[in-house]
């Protein structure tokens, strides 16, 4: 699971949030988070993904689920943003900056086929060794609804926050309100679903050596690029105006997500015992996880409800934000 780590760095969204925030040191780490809006109405917990700091949630979300009288708590995962770090740039890695570019492409292409098995699929290693998996992350989203003294609330999770939500509600149900997982999977490795497309795994390689290079902004702008789908064409001048904002919260290029969603075990089977009532959000056009997982979720969470957009890509686009944000509202209304 370590290639993982070394292949896909992380994962953005193109907008970004305040500039309060604070730090607690929570399930033996540091732990930085930020809250809107009034303590004593419903909490809403919000979970971003896989090398994604707390600055990816839309502001506008945000500030859209706080006017419908909620209470919002946003935080940067362990390895990402403000909170611990973990993980620090592998020796392959240092290598790999000083060896000439072919030698490098070579290199790239054999962790892309360890990567891979025959179907294009993530290769998962449940059981294997790393730093930390999926529960762990999800003690830290626990350990902080303690530290603010709060029973139950709303969880979102985003693409590997999903994941960890889903965990939340599976180990720790009496925590959950409301589940909504957006842009999720149930475990790359579940039978029958597909893995990324073959246009998004070529534009990984494009962002892998551009990294290398030193093209971090390059790399950015490749890797947002590829996650669009048609219905928002994506916007780079737009995007490239954030992203010092983006940056500024510290994103760890080698955090060990991807590793702990790969040792983590599949939940599919798992999901048909959460009974909290739940909202799938998902686009049609996910390149990196796509439709086929979050209908899965679906499928296996009985009673739960679906938002599928249609030319949506692994994103949350500004201008479906006002759509996403009424869905949710909606959802967590539906506990009384």
């Amino acid at each position: 699971m370590k290639k993982f780590i070394l292949v896909i760095y992380f994962i953005v969204f193109p907008i970004f949030g305040s500039d309060q925030g604070n730090v607690s040191h929570l399930n033996n780490i540091d732990i930085w988070w930020e809250d809107y809006g009034n303590k004593s109405n419903p909490p809403v917990l919000l979970i971003m993904g896989t090398n994604a700091n707390s600055k990816m949630w839309p502001q506008e979300l945000i500030d859209g689920i706080e006017e419908n009288n909620f209470y919002v708590i946003n935080f940067d995962n362990r390895d990402v943003g403000k909170s611990t770090w973990f993980s620090k740039e592998p020796l392959l890695i240092k290598v790999l900056k000083i060896l000439p570019t072919s030698i490098t492409e070579y290199f790239v292409e054999q962790m892309f086929s360890l990567m891979l098995d025959e179907e294009g699929k993530f290769r998962m290693n449940p059981g294997g060794s790393a730093l930390y998996d999926l529960n762990d992350m999800a003690l830290d989203a626990v350990s902080l609804l303690d530290h603010l003294n709060i029973e139950k609330a709303h969880i979102v999770g985003a693409s590997m926050g999903g994941m960890i939500a889903q965990v939340i509600a599976l180990e720790h149900p009496e925590r959950v309100l409301t589940l909504a997982p957006i842009m999720s999977t149930p475990g790359f490795d579940t039978e029958n679903l597909p893995g990324p497309s073959k246009s998004f795994t070529k534009s990984l390689k494009v962002t892998f050596i551009q990294n290398l290079e030193g093209k971090e902004r390059e790399a950015n702008l490749t890797t947002q690029r590829a996650l669009s789908g048609t219905r928002y064409p994506f916007n780079e001048e737009s995007f490239g105006k954030r992203l010092n904002l983006i940056l500024s919260q510290g994103n760890n290029l080698y955090s060990g997500h991807l590793a702990a969603v790969g040792i983590s075990p599949n939940r599919f089977h798992r999901l048909k015992e959460i009974k909290v009532p739940t909202l799938v959000i998902h686009g049609s056009e996910d390149p990196i996880i796509p439709l086929e997982h979050g209908l899965a979720i679906v499928n296996q969470i009985q009673g739960s409800n679906q938002m599928i957009i249609d030319g949506l890509g692994h994103e949350i686009h500004q201008e479906i934000i006002p759509a996403i944000t009424k869905k949710l509202v909606d959802h967590f209304n539906s506990v009384k």
